[in-house]
Formats: C-alpha cells, sequence, structure tokens
C-alpha cells in the first residue's frame, strides 16, 4: 500500500477516534469526579501561585487528598486551563489529547514491530489494531477522563516504538528512556510496569541493542537524569501513602486470620505438610496470584467492566464480537512465535502485575496498561481471517464466493449494531444511569450557595458528600492567592474537618445541634439535612435524592 494512502486511512481512522471522543465531551460524564476536580484546581493554584492546594512550591508529588498524586497530569493542565480558564472541559483535555495520540502511536508501534521480523506487509495490522483502539470502549472512556493513568498508557506506547527504533538510532533510544522516566510522573501502576516494560523488549532485542554499548550507556544516563526528581521523593515516607491505601497486604490481621487459625491446628496435630502450606508467606502468594488472575477473566473484559466510572452501562470494556479475533491473534501469534509474539503475549502478561497486590481487584484503571496489547492480538485475528477469506474467494468457486459475502454482510451488521448500541448507552444512558457515581449535584449545590452567598454568615457543607471543598474551589474557581492566604487546605482525609475557606466550612453535620436561626446554610445529603427542612433539593438523574439545602 502506498505510503499516501496509509497516511489517508490512518487520518480517516483518527477521524473517527475524535468523534468518539470529542462528542458531549464535557457533558458525559455528567460531572468530573474528585480526582478530576483535585487535578484541575491544583494546575490552576500552580499556574496563578506557583504552589499547590497545601502551599508546597512546584511539587513533584501532589498531596491531594492524602493519596500523594504523581505530577504529570497536572503540569499537562496548566496550558489549556491557562488559555481557557478553569472548567471541566479543560481539565480533561490533556486526556483527549492523549487519547488521539495513542490511536497514532499504535499504527506506528504495530508498524515498528512488524519491521522488526522483516514483514512484507507493514500496514494492514498497524491500521486494524490504530481502528479498533479509535473505538474501543475501554480507550475512549479513558480519553473523556481526566485519570492519570490514561497518559502513562499513552507514554507507554511511544516509549516502546522510540525503543523499538533506538535499535538502530541513538537519538530514538534516548527519546525512549526519557519516556520511559517520564511515564513514573504520569502514575503509580507505571513505577512497576515502565521498568518491567523496559526489561521486556530489551530481552526481545538484545542483540541489535547492544551492538552499540556507547548507544545503551547514553540512553541510561538520560532516563536516570529524567529520574532524578523522581528519586528525591523516596525522602517523604509519604509518597508511599497511595500504595499503602489500595495495598492487599495492608490489613495483615484480616488477611492472615484464617491461615494462623490453620496453622495452630497444624502444630497441634503434628501436621508438618500443612505447617508448610498454611504460613504466611503461602498467603501472600495465594492473594498475589488471585490479584493478578482477576484480570484474565473474560468476563470482566467482555461483559461486566468493574467500577460503574470505568464503563458504559451494561457493557464491558471491550466489544464481545472483538473476543473471537482476540482468541484467534492469540492463537496465530502463538503459532508464529518470535520477537513481535514475544513482545505481545510479555506485554499482555505484565499488564495486571501493579494491580495484583491492590484491594478492590479486577480494576481497569490500574490495568490501563493491557492496551493496546489486546487491540494488537484482535488486529492479527482480523487479518489473519481476510487473509483465510482471501485465499478462499481466489479459489473461484461461486457457493464460496456467496459464502464469503453472507458473512461479511452479517459481520457487518452485527459490528455495527454492536458499536451503535454501545453509542447509546453510553452517550445516552451513562448520565441517567450512573450520575450517582459521579458526584452529580455537587455544581448545582455550589451553584445555589454561590447565589444567595450574601444572605448568610456562614455556609457549612457536610463531608459527608465526599471531598466536598475540592468541588467548591473548582466550581468557584476560588483565588488560589486567597484560599492559600486563609490557610490552604489542612488535609486530604476524608474525615476533615478543618477545611474552610471564605464563608465555607466543611465538616460533619449533625442536626439536631445545628445552630438554625436562619443565618447558617447547610448543605448535605438527605440524611443530614432532613427532606422536611430543605429550602432546595438536588436529586440523581435516576430520581434518587442527593443533596438537601436548608437554613432552619
Amino acid at each position: 500500500m502506498k505510503r499516501k494512502t496509509q497516511i489517508i486511512l490512518l487520518s480517516c481512522i483518527l477521524l473517527i477516534a475524535a468523534a468518539f471522543r470529542f462528542y458531549k465531551f464535557a457533558e458525559v460524564p455528567v460531572s468530573p469526579d474528585w480526582d478530576e476536580t483535585a487535578l484541575g484546581y491544583n494546575a490552576y493554584s500552580i499556574l496563578k501561585t506557583g504552589r499547590d492546594e497545601y502551599g508546597k512550591w512546584f511539587p513533584f508529588v501532589f498531596r491531594s487528598f492524602d493519596d500523594y498524586k504523581p505530577p504529570l497530569y497536572v503540569y499537562l493542565a496548566i496550558p489549556s486551563v491557562a488559555v481557557f480558564g478553569l472548567s471541566t472541559f479543560v481539565v480533561r483535555f490533556p486526556s483527549f489529547i492523549a487519547g488521539l495520540l495513542a490511536v497514532v502511536g499504535v499504527f506506528l508501534l504495530a508498524r515498528e514491530l512488524l519491521r522488526l521480523i522483516g514483514s512484507k506487509d507493514t500496514w494492514s495490522v498497524p491500521l486494524v489494531a490504530s481502528l479498533l483502539l479509535a473505538i474501543s470502549p475501554w480507550e475512549i472512556q479513558y480519553s473523556r477522563l481526566a485519570f492519570e493513568t490514561h497518559i502513562g498508557m499513552t507514554i507507554n506506547i511511544y516509549a516502546a516504538y522510540f525503543f523499538l527504533r533506538g535499535r538502530k538510532r541513538t537519538i530514538d533510544l534516548c527519546i525512549s528512556a526519557f519516556l520511559f522516566g517520564l511515564a513514573f510522573y504520569a502514575y503509580h501502576s507505571e513505577r512497576l510496569f515502565a521498568p518491567v516494560l523496559v526489561i521486556l523488549l530489551t530481552l526481545a532485542t538484545w542483540k541489535e541493542l547492544f551492538a552499540n554499548k556507547k548507544r545503551v550507556i547514553l540512553a541510561v544516563v538520560v532516563g536516570l537524569l529524567t529520574l532524578l526528581p523522581f528519586f528525591s521523593t523516596f525522602t517523604d515516607p509519604n509518597t508511599f501513602m497511595r500504595i499503602k491505601g489500595t495495598s492487599s497486604f495492608a490489613d495483615q490481621t484480616s488477611m492472615l486470620s484464617k491461615s494462623i487459625w490453620k496453622l495452630e491446628d497444624d502444630i497441634k496435630a503434628g501436621d508438618t505438610l500443612g505447617t508448610i502450606f498454611d504460613n504466611r508467606r503461602i498467603e501472600w502468594v495465594k492473594t498475589l496470584f488471585e490479584g493478578y488472575m482477576s484480570h484474565m477473566s473474560m468476563k470482566w473484559m467482555f461483559l461486566t467492566g468493574d467500577l460503574a466510572r470505568h464503563h458504559a452501562p451494561g457493557m464491558g470494556l471491550i466489544y464481545l464480537w472483538e473476543l473471537p479475533f482476540f482468541l484467534l491473534g492469540i492463537r496465530e501469534l502463538f503459532r508464529r512465535g518470535g520477537k513481535v509474539a514475544f513482545i505481545i503475549f510479555g506485554w499482555f502478561l505484565l499488564a495486571p502485575l501493579p494491580a495484583a497486590p491492590t484491594t478492590g481487584l479486577p480494576h481497569s484503571t490500574r490495568t490501563l496498561v493491557f492496551l493496546p496489547s489486546i487491540q494488537l492480538f484482535s488486529a492479527f485475528g482480523v487479518v489473519y481471517v481476510a487473509e483465510w477469506l482471501r485465499a478462499q474467494w481466489n479459489k473461484k468457486k461461486q457457493f464460496l464466493r456467496y459464502g464469503i459475502v453472507v458473512s461479511l454482510i452479517g459481520a457487518g451488521v452485527v459490528i455495527g449494531f454492536s458499536i451503535l448500541s454501545y453509542a447509546r448507552l453510553y452517550y445516552l444512558h451513562t448520565n441517567v444511569e450512573y450520575s450517582e457515581f459521579w458526584q452529580y449535584g455537587y455544581k448545582e449545590a455550589v451553584e445555589y450557595t454561590k447565589n444567595v452567598y450574601d444572605k448568610y454568615d456562614k455556609i457549612v457543607v457536610s463531608t459527608n458528600l465526599e471531598q466536598p471543598h475540592m468541588f467548591f474551589l473548582f466550581f468557584l474557581k476560588y483565588d488560589p492567592k486567597t484560599y492559600l492566604e486563609e490557610g490552604g487546605t489542612a488535609s486530604g482525609g476524608f474525615a476533615e474537618y478543618r477545611n474552610k475557606f471564605g464563608k465555607y466550612q466543611f465538616r460533619i453535620i449533625d442536626w439536631k445541634n445545628e445552630v438554625k436561626d436562619g443565618t447558617i446554610l447547610y448543605v448535605g445529603p438527605p440524611g443530614e439535612v432532613p427532606n422536611g427542612s430543605a429550602i432546595y433539593r438536588i436529586s440523581y438523574l435516576n430520581g434518587k435524592p442527593a443533596i438537601n439545602i436548608a437554613d432552619k
């Protein structure tokens, strides 16, 4: 295929990707979640003051909700905040760009993989893989959200692409080293996945890579220099709070209680074999293995997904029609073997490692690094089927050609229906069915309190609304300089009661004992602010009560 034709087809795919990602971009999902508002407001604060919400000067780790976020997304959001101001659209914009870059990146990566083995056809698999990523429900979901993991996934694609090119070009290997280093600043999972991906690619290209040792040494130096600021964060033990908070090993007592009970029985019974298998080390291994294998569930990938915020209603993360191609691609690559199979299989098998020791599994955010290995498998499957159909067509038997035409029409109808069904579920049903999982109502509450701000001496907002101080800062676009002069954020804990600014205070509301003389406005869930006292009520889009506002 001519280069011009490839560019035209890739441009069409990019337009499809942009359409899926840009349509109702700031409206679906209906509201930013607390992490998105935190990323946005901290970008706004850095832009205006050079400090985060706690007053820290250009930090390499953002304390945020005491989860100590990696810094890259915040800094990437600053240019769009500077140009367009603070809004949901603007905060999500870097992820939108990353989604388009990923679609192009998977084309480049797949083409470089095929060049690695000297394949004559270096366009069919790359174009199919690019198209599959462009319409992937999993990728589209994260392209429309300000989630740091999406930036990390895109960096992985380009880091791997430049690594493969770096077998022959020093500049490309140095770019790859820089990108792999940059991935450490994108998302927590990258701090394990990026190094193992480097090892995988190194093993696959060992001979060519080390044919020029000076090139490798220079790339290592570039990577280490990129990581220097990251290494400096090791001196702060709080950097690892997020890891501790999500680790399945955090509650050792709960995890090991059953094995301890069994071990005590084994000792009493003199069961030597039992004492070997019922010890804590075996329990740790089992926990890791179960966490890892939970992500190999076809049901999770193709049918159900996990948390409501991670997928469209009634769908998995990947189209069900893609499953046969995915399995065929696995079979075809396994049959072929070689470097390409080694890299794609390795990528797929390494992807769940960062999530394995965490809770709440399977988890599509922590394993977004599965992409684009899934699309690459499926692309090989699609191309295999296409080549088989072409071979049957060339036999020039009329009944075979009729069968192929009917099959293609049928497959087209199924695939088209599936994509349209996804679009309907996502763009029309997500907000109605999932608004309560997206903190809907916070913006409406902020607008109401803003309009009546001068009528009250104090406005108390319940912390049971989950990090309400950040939503109010975000939607009010509260001046960061003023906020820091007033003390900034006390802490990001969910039970924090000291956060306040202007007339706003954020704490638990004890309705029976609160002052109710009309001078204080209370904002909270129906469980704290009674329906009978509410002067303004906000409901989720499915009709369930969300927030009550009262003053007496």
